[in-house]
């Protein structure tokens, strides 16, 4: 048999097998096909090349400075005190029984508005005003950071919120804000200011001669604190103005210390980055405070409010002595207040 005869034999041996082969793997899918039918069972598809492609790989959800921020869901029930100093507020020293009836006050708020769980805290006068210049001739002094660090660790063991009370004197205000600025990098730290002890043009020396401010003042204070939270990856704070006196808005002479605190509140920046509380502070204690008091925070919140569309919540203070001398104002007719104050303090 010749080599090319032998070869092609073998060729169509192989093309035959082949043929064969062919056919039992048809019978085979056929057969599986049926099976599966019958049974119910189906071979699950494979998605789309492109839709795996897409598919996310670890991405992170964006920030939102609004999860975990106090205002608007929550109401703060807080604490006032310069520390070490009686007079001043229940927060002057720390101790169970000021927290427990830190707690119980705050519980009478959550019991006339549910829908807004109350969050207690204490606002602690961190930057005093002084009568005399001192070293730095600023007429103020700021609490040492080993008490500043206690009131830190109070808070965050009980859960409370902090606010940091600046009042300034002479002191630039951004200086001021940045010596605390560490604490600040903290979730449950807020801050507060009080313009009745800024000086910031140096015309005066506090607790002697009234303070008038300008929104010029405040804006840098408020644009600091907004931009933290995205800084800092931490929740949207609060920022307290406390009010003492009346706005300078339509007064022929905003500027005078004797007529208004703040001369310009229109002016105010709105930084919705930010929670800006207008606090009612002012001192009752004779008869027909509690009609007096109401009026201001018609006057210095509610209609601010509706005028200058720069801040969103009201705060309201109480004094638990010095308003004593003629009666408290009592929960119920503090949330009557409209709208409601989202931030109360209580001091001595």
């Amino acid at each position: 048999m010749s080599t090319r005869h032998s070869t092609s034999k073998s060729r169509r041996g192989s093309a035959a097998l082949s043929m064969v082969l062919l056919a039992l793997s048809v019978v085979l899918v056929v057969a599986m096909t049926r099976y599966l039918g019958h049974t119910g069972h189906q071979s699950p598809a494979a998605p789309p090349r492109a839709t795996l492609s897409a598919l996310p790989q670890n991405v992170k959800p964006p920030f939102d400075p609004g999860a975990g921020a106090p205002l608007p869901q929550h109401r703060v029930v807080a604490y006032y005190a310069v520390p070490d100093a009686a007079a001043t507020g229940p927060a002057y020293q720390l101790s169970d029984a000021m927290l427990a009836r830190l707690r119980s006050q705050a519980d009478q708020y959550q019991a006339l508005d549910p829908a807004h769980p109350v969050v207690a805290g204490i606002d602690l006068v961190v930057s005093v005003p002084d009568r005399d210049p001192g070293p730095a001739g600023t007429y103020s002094h700021r609490v040492d950071r080993a008490t500043v660090d206690r009131y830190v660790e109070f808070c965050r063991a009980n859960g409370l919120v902090l606010f940091l009370d600046l009042n300034f004197g002479w002191s630039d205000p951004l200086t001021e804000l940045n010596a605390f600025r560490d604490y600040l990098r903290l979730p449950f730290v807020h801050v507060a200011v009080d313009p009745e002890w800024m000086f910031p043009r140096h015309n005066g020396v506090p607790g002697t001669n009234l303070s008038n401010v300008r929104a010029a003042d405040l804006n840098p204070l408020i644009q600091a604190v907004a931009a933290m939270p995205q800084e800092f990856q931490v929740p949207r704070k609060m920022f307290i103005i406390h009010q003492y006196r009346a706005d300078g808005d339509g007064l022929s002479n905003p500027f005078d210390p004797g007529a208004a605190l703040i001369a310009d509140k229109r002016n105010l920046v709105d930084d919705d980055r930010v929670d800006v509380v207008v606090h009612v502070d002012s001192v009752g204690g004779w008869a027909g405070d509690i009609q007096v008091k109401t009026q201001q925070y018609n006057d210095w919140v509610a209609q601010g409010m509706q005028q200058y569309h720069n801040f969103r919540y009201g705060g309201f203070k109480i004094f638990y002595q010095l308003e004593s001398k003629n009666r408290l104002m009592t929960p119920q007719e503090v949330m009557a207040l409209q709208p409601p104050p989202m931030v109360i303090t209580y001091g001595n």
